[in-house]
């Protein structure tokens, strides 16, 4: 937060509540959208609440895209925590992306809507390649590389967005086919690799 101020536990939750709101304007709007009006109608609250957690939109930008990737990089953990044998890591990253796609659907638009707005606002691009740093990390045991990490975390990223286009219509089989497409994908890298 810009201004540093000491955020009571009921001011966190509101803030956090805020940037959810925030996701969903984005996710239903587009990148655009985001404005602290839009925010306070979603949130159902003040504008002077949103305005008062975010002084200017270049810190409700940041914090959305932010909170966004924290919801994916927590999917992320919890699915690294259940990973296992390096043979059993292609699953455990189908099921990452199937339940992005999935159980947080709105999180994967609005950090897709963000990375474009990144190309113009060079403030939400460190944020990004954080996330895509950690991710290959991750990756790389599985992949043979920090460089295959990177590539095989992008092509997910591509996959992921081109899966969110479908709006569940493609994904309402619990996201089997994009599964059978990360397995695929992933081991198709780390035989090549290997």
């Amino acid at each position: 937060m810009d201004g540093q101020r000491t955020l009571t536990t009921r001011g966190a939750a509101r803030r956090a509540a805020l940037l959810d709101a925030a996701i969903s304007v984005v996710a239903s709007g587009g990148s655009g959208s985001l404005t602290h009006r839009a925010v306070a109608a979603s949130a159902d609250v003040s504008l002077a609440s949103v305005t008062y957690h975010f002084a200017s939109i270049e810190e409700l930008r940041r914090s959305t895209f932010a909170r966004a990737l924290a919801v994916l990089d927590d999917e992320l953990a919890r699915a690294a925590e259940n990973g296992g044998s390096l043979e059993r890591m292609p699953r455990v990253y189908a099921d990452y992306v199937a339940a992005l796609l999935t159980q947080h659907r709105d999180a994967v638009v609005t950090v897709n809507e963000m990375v474009v707005a990144a190309n113009h606002d060079e403030h939400l691009r460190p944020t990004f390649h954080a996330y895509q740093e950690h991710f290959a990390e991750l990756l790389d045991p599985c992949v043979g590389g920090r460089e295959a990490g990177l590539m095989v975390a992008a092509a997910l990223q591509g996959l992921i967005l081109t899966a969110v286009t479908y709006r569940g219509e493609e994904v309402a089989d619990d996201g089997a086919r994009w599964r059978a497409a990360v397995v695929d994908l992933i081991s198709r890298v780390r035989s090549h690799a290997d």
